[in-house]
């Protein structure tokens, strides 16, 4: 067992340097963008040299650390999730709108998937050098200090966050008819742009509650351990774990868990 445990932190340590050293190509780039720089890949969704240089970064190196384990990213093209045993689920800018317009929200987001079951997660701020990690039954921490989701059992009291991809995407149902009605239950919400660092408020106490539509894996992998190892509860709007082709995800810090996937189920 204790070796296990090391393994299992040893992992954790590599996959924090390498997050910490590809956030430095993302500081590298922020605020100094060029126009020729940025591109769409739809009519709203953007990237840019940034993500893949990044992209591209986190592959190499984790394939010399890791090279039984598989890769699969935002920005590139691989095989469907569901046929690899042990991947890398990775998002090399999680909040490129924020890190394009300036907006220090933006993260680099690990997941190391074995079997079906996230086993680590790390989420890396580069602007607010921040790091967040966990391991399967190791806890949450960030920057080296134990992390737990709030104490808050009052909706009123709560603090939320949300994103709107949804929209920009022109999915239906979308968000705006759920964040009508939560404005009214909630003290406030806020958004940043990245599911990644809204599930690591989550974990941290900052928010009580986050949910979001139309989602992708390397969107959340990270973040939902964290926050479950924050002693939170990460679900899909139907209270089952969260599934890649749904996208849908909600995060609590438990004691508010049932009152929102009541609220979500009239908007599901």
């Amino acid at each position: 067992m204790t070796t296990q445990r090391q393994t299992k932190h040893e992992t954790l340590v590599k996959l924090g340097r390498i997050a910490r050293d590809a956030g430095a190509i993302v500081r590298r780039y922020f605020e100094h963008l060029r126009g020729d720089e940025v591109s769409h890949k739809g009519a709203t969704d953007i990237v840019t040299v940034a993500d893949r240089e990044v992209e591209r970064y986190l592959q190499q190196r984790l394939h010399e650390a890791f090279p039984d384990v598989a890769f699969y990213g935002e920005e590139g093209h691989y095989a469907p999730l569901a046929t690899y045993e042990r991947v890398f689920i990775v998002d090399p800018i999680d909040g490129t709108t924020s890190f394009v317009h300036g907006h220090p929200f933006h993260a680099v987001s690990l997941g190391l998937r074995e079997e079906g079951q996230t086993s680590a997660g790390v989420v890396y701020l580069p602007y607010f050098d921040q790091l967040y990690w966990a391991g399967r039954g190791q806890g949450a921490w960030k920057d080296g200090r134990r992390i737990r989701v709030s104490a808050n059992a009052e909706m009123l009291q709560a603090l939320g966050g949300t994103g709107f991809g949804c929209v920009r995407a022109h999915a239906q149902p979308d968000n705006v008819p759920m964040l009508r009605e939560m404005i009214y239950r909630l003290r406030g919400f806020r958004t940043c742009g990245s599911a990644a660092i809204d599930l690591c408020y989550v974990a941290e106490g900052h928010y009580d509650v986050y949910w979001e539509y139309l989602l992708q894996p390397y969107d959340w992998e990270a973040g939902a351990l964290i926050v479950e190892e924050a002693g939170g509860w990460v679900t899909g709007f139907d209270g089952q774990p969260p599934r890649d082709d749904v996208g849908r995800i909600l995060a609590t810090n438990g004691l508010l868990h049932h009152e929102m996937m009541d609220i979500v189920a009239k908007h599901s």
